[in-house]
């Protein structure tokens, strides 16, 4: 494992994907622990936690090493927050960090070329062209080079009014984004969304390379920003 907070290391593409549901349900779980751990369920709490996480990261295709350590992280925040060294406030606090951080934008990027890149009738060289470009917007977004709030008009050529129902749907702290189901998407409209992100990025100063976020050292940097906890001298 990793020291330090570092903020992201190279990964393949694609290895957030499958975890935007484990930390999405991770985020849900913490936050509404205040009201569980008021009625005095925070063993329970943190068993659920450790359970729906571990399920769910093993089911990604993060590679096997970061599965271990990011699990790892869940477990001991877990068991903090059960054994009291990690208070209410700060077991909030972390999901809230977390849920405002990269690592979602960053699995919306994985999620978005799996789903909708994939199956399209794009070339592979578009294909790539686009992994790379929303790559840059979830680190400009990370960076706050990006507001989040810009995600809405890079993905507007495949957005649909409904609020529910069919399609994709994401409800984050910063943003909101509800978009059509990727079969209902033209080849057209999705290279329109790879030349938004790709103006974007150019715009906010994003380096025209790849790079994706490590989940594990993510998790450890909420836990050490609001436990106080860091890095020996």
């Amino acid at each position: 494992m990793s020291h330090g907070l570092k903020r992201y290391t190279t990964r393949r593409g694609g290895a957030l994907a499958g975890c935007l549901i484990a930390l999405g349900v991770l985020v849900v779980l913490v936050i509404v622990g205040v009201v569980i751990v008021a009625m005095n369920w925070k063993g329970w709490l943190a068993g659920t936690i450790k359970s729906v996480a571990e399920q769910a990261i093993e089911q990604s295709d993060l590679p096997e090493s970061e599965k271990g350590e990011v699990i790892a992280e869940i477990n001991a925040l877990a068991d903090g927050f059960k054994s009291g060294d990690i208070t209410i406030k700060e077991f909030t606090e972390i999901g809230e960090d977390i849920a405002k951080g990269p690592l979602i934008p960053a699995a919306i990027v994985g999620g978005f070329e799996s789903v909708y890149l994939a199956p399209s009738g794009l070339s592979d060289e578009e294909k790539a062209a686009g992994g790379l470009a929303l790559s840059r917007v979830a680190q400009g977004v990370s960076e706050d080079k990006i507001e989040a709030d810009s995600l809405k008009a890079i993905f507007n050529p495949i957005q649909t009014a409904s609020t529910t129902g069919s399609g994709v749907h994401i409800n984050h702290p910063k943003f909101n984004l509800h978009l059509k189901e990727p079969k209902a998407c033209t080849d057209e409209e999705l290279r329109q969304v790879i030349a938004n992100a790709q103006a974007a990025a150019d715009e906010a100063g994003v380096p025209n390379e790849r790079v994706t976020f490590d989940v594990s050292d993510e998790i450890r940097a909420a836990i050490e920003r609001a436990t106080g906890g860091g890095e020996s001298p």
